[in-house]
This record gives C-alpha cells, structure tokens and sequence, in this order.
C-alpha cells in the first residue's frame, strides 16, 4: 500500500510539491556501502542523481557507521545510517535498495539483510558488478538481469539460472534492477527517478546534472579485453615505471559525480595513480561526509579540474589529451561506455 500511495503522488505530480509535513511519503532508496571497499561512481553517482532531485529521499547505508573506503584507496565515504537505525526508523524497510560493487560480494549478514529487504518489498537494483552480490542472495535465479561485461562469462557459470544479458543498459525484472558497466550507474538512476516520480522531474534533474536523458540500448558484446588493450596497459607502465602522480580536489561542496568520475577514471590508466587533495574531512554537495584516505605526495606530474558538465566523458577526454587514445578507451571500455567503441552518448548509452 506505501508503494501504490507514493506511485500516486508521483503521476499526479505531487512529489515535488507536496508540504513538508508529506516529507515521509516521498519514496526512500537507500545505497549500500562496504567498510572493506565500495566502487566510487557506483555509490556516488546515483546518489547525487537521486539527492538533486529533491522527489525522493535517499542515504548511504551500511551494518556500521565504520567509514567505507572507496574505490582506488584515495577516500573514505560515511554511512549516514545503519541498517538497525533503517530498521528503528522506517519499520516497513526502504522502497528501493541501490547495490554497487563490493568488496565483499558473499558477506552471509549482507545477503541475509538484502534478501530480507526483498521479501519486505523493497525494490533492488545493482549496478555494474554490484550484480554480483544481488546473484549471491539467489533472488536473481529464474531471471534476466545485466552485470559488468567482464563479469559475465563467470557469472553465467556461477549462477546458470540466471539468464544473463548484454543488449541493455539496465534490465528490469519484476522487483530488480541491474546494469552493464560503471557508467550505466547514471542512466539507469534516472530511469529508475522517472519511475518513482515522474516524467518531468527525471528530465529537470537531468538538465540540472548536464545529463543526457536515459536510453537502454547498449551492445555490451562490443567491450573485451583485447590484445591492444593488455599492450597499452604495458606500455604505460614502463613508460611511467608505474604511475605519475595526479591530483583531484576534494573540497567543501564538491560535485559527487565529477569527484567520482574523476578519480575513477585517472586510477584506471595504469599510468597515473590519482589523489584526492584538500582537507582531510569534507561535506559533499548533497550531505556526504568524505574524508581523504591517505597523505598526498608533496608534488605532482598533473592538477586535474574536476568537469562542470558531462563529466564522463570529459575525463576520458582529458586522458586522451594527456596519454593518447588508446589509453583513453582502455578507460572507456573499462566503464563499458560507449564512448571506448566510437559512441558520442555520455552516460545515456545510446
């Protein structure tokens, strides 16, 4: 009945409008995050989306208040609440649960808790290999979901009961959701904000974050880690005898999806490590409480700005600039973005 009555408000056009005393019967997501290692575009990126929007009412969770480390080791990320706070707080559990990829996919109390938030009605939806994690509870057996392609042909073994596909760029069945790559983590956010709100608050949000409206065709049979791939990753190594140093900056307010893309795609060059500069504790733009990981080197090979707009795509731009093509759509192809195979789409797919 809380779903039917929150679709409702939706299609009517009330989310946005409703006083603040109907703030609870806005729709609730909440994002998993891991002490031991959480991918950065996955958790940052839909969050941002979803907080923008002001429709929905979305936190980072997780078993503890523990900081979760991100990604590339250069943060750390803090849960804004527990899943016994979540329990205490919303009886009636959340109506979406968002699972990035984790470091530890088979954690028997994390698949007991998502298995829970499912029988409870709570819709899931794992992005890139956060599948993984949503296939080791078994709710995925008996349908089709999507994960990252590299994941693939090990998954099909592992779960051969789920039918595994790779022409989308996020798949929906019954209450789950998933996606192909890291940088499906955008569109298929916005699909699943035009779903719990509606039309014209998806396409606002969109336009506010400089993002392409959300399109699910996607062809992942074109991403593979190919010869010339594993030769560029040996190149810049010994080009660089193991990375330049870059610096990204983390500072008060920052942009979730700029600051995510960025690091993640600086870290994925084999040719840079990236780092996160700044204060040592900052507040996101939407209300994340980030904290560097570790001290940064005294000086560096390279000051990256964070992009204003389409920052996908501008990071594999700015790559490209400072180490060539090729290792440019290594990085690309690393996402599962278009952009590696020729596409002009940013985050939409298409």
């Amino acid at each position: 009945m809380r779903r039917l009555v929150a679709g409702a408000m939706a299609a009517l056009g009330m989310a946005m409008s409703a006083p603040a005393t109907g703030a609870a019967a806005r729709p609730l997501v909440v994002i998993l995050a891991q002490a031991e290692g959480t991918e950065v575009t996955d958790l940052f990126t839909p969050y941002a989306i979803l907080a923008e929007s002001g429709a929905v009412d979305v936190r980072v969770v997780a078993a503890s208040r523990r900081p979760a480390r991100l990604t590339s080791g250069v943060a750390w990320v803090t849960p804004q609440m527990t899943f016994a706070e979540l329990a205490s707080s919303r009886p009636d559990g959340p109506d979406v649960v968002i699972v990035p990829a984790l470091a530890r996919e088979d954690d028997p109390a994390l698949l007991a808790w998502l298995r829970a938030q499912a029988k409870g009605g709570a819709r899931i939806m794992s992005v890139c290999n956060g599948g993984r994690v949503l296939a080791a509870t078994g709710l995925l057996d008996g349908r089709q979901a999507a994960v990252h392609w590299f994941s693939v042909a090990g998954m099909a073994r592992a779960h051969p009961k789920v039918t595994w596909r790779r022409d989308a760029r996020w798949v929906e069945d019954g209450p789950f959701i998933s996606t192909t790559g890291i940088s499906a983590s955008a569109p298929a956010t916005l699909n699943l904000l035009r779903e719990l709100s509606g039309e014209a608050t998806m396409q606002a949000t969109a336009q506010r974050l400089g993002l392409p409206p959300p399109q699910a065709r996607h062809d992942g049979t074109a991403y593979r880690l190919s010869l010339r791939h594993m030769t560029t990753v040996a190149g810049n190594v010994v080009a660089t005898w193991g990375h330049q140093d870059v610096a990204v900056p983390l500072t008060p307010g920052f942009d979730e999806i700029a600051f995510a893309t960025t690091i993640d795609g600086w870290s994925r060059t084999f040719r840079s490590k990236a780092w996160a500069t700044g204060p040592a504790v900052v507040t996101s733009r939407h209300g994340l409480t980030v904290r560097r990981a570790r001290t940064p080197p005294a000086a560096f090979d390279r000051r990256i700005a964070l992009p204003a707009r389409d920052p996908m795509v501008a990071t594999f731009q700015a790559i490209r600039g400072a180490y060539g093509d090729r290792t440019a759509r290594f990085v690309a192809t690393q996402f599962e973005h278009p952009w590696a195979v020729g596409g002009r789409a940013a985050f939409s797919g298409g």
